[in-house]
C-alpha cells in the first residue's frame, strides 16, 4: 500500500535530549510492545485514510501530487478546480483523524507503563544507536513467537 505523503504517521519527536543512561531489559520490552501497538494503530489508520482520499474522488496518489504541489507554490501544477475542493475536503478529514491517532497512540504507550517523553527518548536513543535496533529487533522476534 502507498504511504500517504502528508500523513505518514509518525510521533513527532521533541527535542528532548537523548537517554544519557543505558535502556534497561525492562524499558525496552515495554518500548517494543508499546511500538507494535503503535504501528498496528498507524496501519489501521492509513487504510481508513485512504478511505477518505477515495471518498472525495481522488486516488491516494492523485491526493499525494496535490498535496506536494501545494506545498511549493512554485512548482507548476495541473491541478483542476474540482480537484482543489476534492484535495482540501479530504484534508481537513485526516487532519482530525490525525489528531485521533495521535490520542490513541499516547494511550498505547501509557498503556504498557512509558510515558510519551520516554518513550520519544527511547526511540530516538534506538535510531542513532545499530545496537540498540539489534536487541529491538530481537525482542520484536521474541514476542512474535
Amino acid at each position: 500500500m502507498k504511504k500517504l505523503f502528508a500523513f505518514a504517521i509518525v510521533f513527532a519527536l521533541g527535542t528532548s535530549t537523548l537517554f544519557a543512561q543505558e535502556i534497561t531489559d525492562e524499558q525496552l520490552n515495554k518500548f517494543a510492545t508499546a511500538f507494535q501497538a503503535v504501528q498496528q494503530e498507524n496501519n489501521q489508520a492509513q487504510l481508513k485514510m485512504t478511505t477518505v482520499i477515495e471518498g472525495e474522488g481522488l486516488t491516494t496518489q492523485r491526493f499525494n501530487e496535490i498535496n506536494q504541489a501545494s506545498l511549493n507554490p512554485s512548482q507548476e501544477s495541473n491541478v483542476t478546480p474540482k480537484e482543489k475542493k476534492q484535495h482540501q475536503s479530504a484534508l481537513a478529514k485526516l487532519e482530525v483523524m490525525n489528531q485521533d491517532l495521535q490520542a490513541q497512540m499516547e494511550v498505547k504507550i501509557k498503556e504498557v507503563g512509558l510515558s510519551m517523553e520516554s518513550y520519544q527518548q527511547i526511540f530516538q536513543k534506538i535510531q542513532s544507536d545499530p545496537v540498540m535496533q539489534k536487541k529491538l529487533m530481537a525482542r520484536f522476534q521474541t514476542q512474535n513467537n
